[in-house]
């Protein structure tokens, strides 16, 4: 005697095969697209900036790339020589940005083959912040 009701035989379930293969399909092109990325570009460099701040009070550093967009590198402290490592290779024109509060203090345009030649080394003149210094912020 047996008391099974259901067919013994294993049958798969089209809706769920369906729904494997797209994510599958889209799965690999996802992977296909950003590995043509990765190449088209080169890859995505990093370099390391060094940051001598000779302004008497510490300062945030950005990096702009030739459109405009943004790297932030972080806070340099005053009279001091801050590194910041692995900052994105923003292209053959850099501006870096220093600023106290949202206030710009100092900006510079260099070609990269500058900072390359002055080893990835930006100062900020000791004149940046006297104004605000005079007016007491420290």
């Amino acid at each position: 005697m047996n008391t099974r009701l259901d067919d013994p035989t294993a049958t798969r379930d089209p809706v769920v095969q369906a729904v494997l293969a797209v994510t599958a399909v889209v799965t690999v092109i996802g992977v296909l697209a950003l590995v043509r990325a990765d190449l088209a570009d080169g890859g995505v460099d990093h370099v390391t900036v060094r940051v001598h701040n000779r302004a008497g009070l510490p300062v945030q550093v950005d990096a702009l790339d030739a459109a405009g967009d943004r790297v932030g590198l972080g806070e340099a402290g005053a009279r001091t020589v801050t590194t910041f490592q692995e900052v994105r290779d923003v292209g053959a024109r850099w501006t870096l940005v220093a600023a106290y509060g949202r206030g710009e203090v100092y900006r510079a345009s260099l070609a990269r083959s500058e900072l390359a030649a002055g080893n990835w080394t930006v100062t900020v003149p000791a004149g940046a912040t006297i104004a605000l210094e005079r007016a007491g912020f420290q």
